[in-house]
């Protein structure tokens, strides 16, 4: 699970502000312009990075459970599964402590905004995963993968447009992509959220793309 994490972390640059927590709300509507938001999420690196600060010190309490283990029952485990335990977990840890470390030093935030009319989400220094669209054209909320001979592709989370395009939603900052699909969805009643996943193959007699 700690060396899992390391896959997740994309490279980001962007100026922080001043949050002090992630916010994650929905919030009721009058005549004023503020109130013309319907769901914002915000997170900064330096909240992000006391997830991997956590996992970092649950790999030392992974290590610190196998010596108290042998101390109180007397017994020695498998040697290779307590290389690996000695090993893998320490090292694991020290890289998660470096990925917090990067985050508190190139400070950025990732945000999603949603509001009667648009829906905005900025990534950190990541354009593909940026994007700004009229709620008005968002056709539906889909998840899609695609497949090949190779095996299978990483599942990607997103919205589709009326004319086609995708943009892929980015869970990295611990937002939910249901709660966004909730918010569109009181907006603009047309808009779905399938279970099914929109799959794409392609291969030796094989060409089928997206379903529009």
């Amino acid at each position: 699970m700690c060396a899992l994490a390391l896959i997740r972390l994309q490279i980001a640059h962007l100026r922080e502000l001043n949050k002090t927590r992630p916010v994650n709300s929905y919030i009721n509507h009058s005549k004023t312009m503020t109130d013309d938001i319907i769901y914002q999420y915000t997170k900064s690196r330096k909240q992000q990075s006391k997830l991997y600060i956590r996992m970092g010190v649950f790999c030392w309490v992974y290590v610190a459970g196998l010596y108290a283990y042998e101390f109180y029952s007397g017994q020695t485990v498998q040697e290779d599964f307590r290389l690996a335990i000695l090993i893998a977990f320490p090292v694991s840890s020290l890289l998660l402590f470096l990925v917090a470390w990067w985050h508190v030093s190139h400070s950025a935030i990732y945000e999603a905004i949603i509001t009667r009319e648009k829906f905005t989400v900025n990534y950190p220094d990541h354009s593909p995963w940026s994007f700004n669209v009229n709620v008005q054209d968002i056709k539906r909320f889909e998840n899609r993968q695609e497949l090949s001979h190779a095996g299978k592709g990483i599942m990607q989370h997103g919205i589709l447009l009326k004319d086609g395009r995708f943009f892929h939603i980015s869970m990295n900052y611990g937002n939910s992509i249901k709660d966004m699909y909730k918010a569109i969805k009181s907006i603009n009643k047309e808009v779905t959220f399938s279970s099914k996943v929109n799959k794409k193959a392609h291969g030796p007699g094989i060409n089928r793309d997206y379903e529009s």
